[in-house]
């Protein structure tokens, strides 16, 4: 449909569609009456997790919505528009990128026939956006124009993005489409305004008036230069400019850059008479043209723009790349979630007189959130408290430009075990955080429950009832409180904690302490380690599909098996999901269990050290990632390419400890951006499989504790004396 409409001819049949030409009459034609929809803010909480209430919200929102539609028609407006994100789905697709497939293609539907239909009991014009899925994974950012009648006529593709959108897919042109009473329409989306180019691909397509759905404005800067903007993206076109922008700045401009209507309120509409053929006269001292289009248009001189469309235009090279583009997507993902939370948090400190402690929370927003308005923010309130975060700043941006150093130099893991890791240099632990081989690192000494799942970005903790402390430790280590987690059959499936890793990374070592109760059962999943393209703030689906590559991939260590009544929960083993894993028998793939060669049972009642070490592999076209497990030190299995194996079935495989098939390697990933950047503490036991497990017996309660972890780029080991 796109590109049929792109060269604006409309069959009769779309043209009825379109636009009754009886409306129009020879010679002096009626004015048409355009509205701007200014829309408050009607955002889905992106901690909705279940696809079927955000849906439910996503209709809430429509039910509004149409009133302001219905409001536009008793005025009497031919046409309406409303804004980028028109859904408010913006911040719930952030966090929730591996579920949009299960929500965008029916919000969209539900958005284009309830707003269709209202539009259309009044015979109105609509314009809205949303972004868009395609069935291979590719999200678009979408503007749809809808004719009279309530049917598509078109849409359009954004086509220029700001860095942390660019994990979208661009548009690759400016469609206009003919209508008998608009004239030519056009349609641009919120960052594309800032490229003058835009409009201008519109104006030359023929586009008479141009729908602008945005969020923000026209120009780099503050309000009166956007405002400036718009008004000379008008007139340097000479097309009329209907803004629509949720919240405020909703506008509608004239040809020769007059502000002709702006809303004045949430869910107010700007409202113009126009005449869309009309209302271009202009020109010099030497000559003057009743539609200043005729001539400049003709007085371009198109040969001397070609650096226009160079990739690699000469600045360039004087302005390097301060930010890769997964690295702003991250950011962006994490700052549209719970940055603003985070940061309402350290301003909560200062405003209690916790000095210290805010300063230590606006420098660790500033590294969190780099050139965001976090790191913007948070630079001018530790320039209120007198700090000069000048240091901070070289320290950030020197760990930055040397991670893939770093990332070269680890050890293999075959090398190393027991006490000759980084936790040798730090005897119980003392001080482990603050080596620069660590990313992250957790002993529950300070701070509450609640405060603890803040540390850590996202806490599941049903009713409050299933994270505690306890003051059973590890015998190493010099603590007085472990972390609890209680799975409850019939009333909870357990919990967990987790976090984003401060920066992606290509090589992973997580160790951690834990003990199972002397009466534990079955465990569904446990601790898990992975990554995430773009990286989200929560823990992801994906259960039963197989990764592409180049979105996710993940590895659980966990108990597994039935080993006698008296060996549950089982023996420890890999479950792993890539884009290479095999399929069940039921054609789905839910996850591939990889096992020593012998059983490394899991005991109770007794705290053992266990460290999982992950590798990616090196180039999308390798198969030479790794896995390696540790339990008290002892290194129990590796597995790489080569790595001899029983033979594949749906389930996975185990080592084999003399003969055996060669391994085929682990291709973890398809893109190189993909790395790894989450530890999930996971403690997820579900009762009907519980049920079916005769190892679980009748115990209804599964208690598991952990301690002493630490996230690192080499081998960390047991805590030292």
């Amino acid at each position: 449909m796109l590109a049929a409409f792109a060269c604006g001819v409309l069959s009769a049949a779309e043209s009825a569609d379109a636009g009754d030409a009886s409306r129009t009459t020879r010679g002096k034609r009626p004015p048409m009456r355009i509205g701007a929809a200014q829309p408050r803010s009607r955002l889905i909480d992106y901690r909705l997790e279940n696809p079927a209430e955000v849906l439910t919200h996503v209709d809430d929102s429509l039910g509004e919505l149409e009133k302001i539609v219905h409001k536009a028609g008793v005025l009497k407006c031919d046409a309406l528009a409303f804004p980028e994100d028109t859904l408010g789905l913006g911040n719930w697709e952030a966090a929730h990128k591996l579920a949009l497939r299960e929500v965008l293609p029916e919000a969209v539907k539900h958005m284009l026939d309830r707003l269709g239909r209202a539009a259309a009991s009044h015979q109105m014009y609509l314009v809205c956006c949303n972004d868009t899925i395609e069935p291979d994974g590719a999200v678009h950012n979408t503007a749809f124009f809808l004719g009279r009648g309530g049917k598509e006529v078109g849409h359009y593709y954004k086509v220029n993005m700001p860095i942390h959108e660019l994990d979208r897919k661009r548009g690759d042109g400016f469609p206009v489409f003919k209508t008998p009473d608009l004239g030519g329409v056009g349609m641009l989306i919120c960052y594309d305004m800032v490229f003058p180019e835009a409009p201008r691909c519109l104006a030359l397509g023929g586009a008479d008036v141009i729908f602008h759905p945005t969020l923000g404005g026209a120009a780099i800067g503050d309000e009166d230069i956007s405002r400036a903007a718009f008004r000379t993206r008008a007139v340097e076109n000479f097309v009329y400019l209907v803004v629509s922008q949720r919240g405020g700045g909703s506008m509608i401009i004239s040809p020769q850059g007059k502000i002709l209507a702006e809303a004045t309120g949430p869910d107010e509409i700007a409202i113009a008479d126009l005449d869309p053929f009309g209302g271009r006269d202009g020109g010099d001292a030497m000559n003057h043209q009743v539609d200043m289009r005729a001539r400049l248009f003709r007085e371009r001189s198109p040969t001397a723009f070609g650096i226009l469309t160079d990739p690699e235009p000469p600045v360039l090279a004087k302005v390097p790349e301060t930010i890769t583009v997964t690295e702003a997507v991250e950011i962006s993902a994490k700052a549209l979630t719970v940055g603003e939370e985070r940061f309402k948090q350290a301003d909560a400190l200062l405003r209690q007189g916790k000095t210290n402690e805010a300063v230590a929370a606006f420098e660790g927003l500033r590294s969190e959130f780099r050139q965001s308005w976090i790191d913007r923010v948070s630079q001018e309130r530790l320039a209120r408290l007198g700090v000069n975060d000048e240091p901070g700043r070289r320290r950030r941006e020197s760990a930055h430009a040397s991670v893939q150093e770093a990332q070269s130099r680890v050890t293999p893991a075959a090398a190393v075990q027991g006490n000759d890791g980084i936790a040798a240099k730090y005897p119980a632990d003392a001080g482990i955080d603050r080596d620069p081989r660590v990313l992250f690192a957790e002993n529950f000494e300070t701070g509450s429950i609640e405060q603890i799942g803040q540390r850590w970005g996202q806490i599941s903790n049903k009713d409050g009832k299933v994270v505690a402390f306890n003051s059973d430790v590890p015998p190493a280590s010099a603590g007085k409180r472990s972390l609890q987690i209680t799975a409850t059959l019939g009333e909870n499936t357990g919990g967990h904690l987790y976090t984003r890793l401060p920066r992606a990374v290509e090589k992973v070592f997580a160790r951690f302490y834990v003990k199972f109760a002397a009466d534990a059962a079955y465990v569904h999943h446990f601790v898990t380690l992975g990554g995430y393209r773009p990286p989200t703030a929560w823990p992801q689906g994906g259960a039963g599909e197989r990764p592409r590559g180049d979105d996710r991939f993940t590895v659980g260590i966990e108990p597994y098996g039935n080993y006698g009544r008296y060996a549950a929960p089982g023996a420890w083993n890999f479950y792993t999901y890539w884009p290479d894993m095999k399929g069940s028998a039921d054609g789905k793939f839910w996850g591939n269990s990889l096992t020593p060669a012998r059983p490394a049972l899991v005991p109770r009642d007794r705290w053992q050290c266990v460290e999982m070490m992950l590798q990616c592999n090196s180039a999308p076209e390798k198969s030479d990632g790794e896995l390696a497990l540790w339990l008290d030190g002892g290194l129990i299995m590796q597995i790489g390419s080569e790595t001899k194996r029983s033979r594949w079935t749906g389930m996975g495989f185990s080592l084999a400890e003399q003969s055996g098939e060669p391994f085929e390697g682990f291709r973890w990933r398809t893109n190189r951006e993909l790395k790894i950047n989450f530890f999930w503490l996971l403690h997820y036991v579900t009762e009907n499989a519980a049920r079916q497990n005769h190892a679980a017996g009748p115990n209804p309660i599964n208690r598991v504790w952990f301690d002493d972890i630490v996230v690192g780029t080499e081998y960390i080991g047991p805590i030292s004396n």
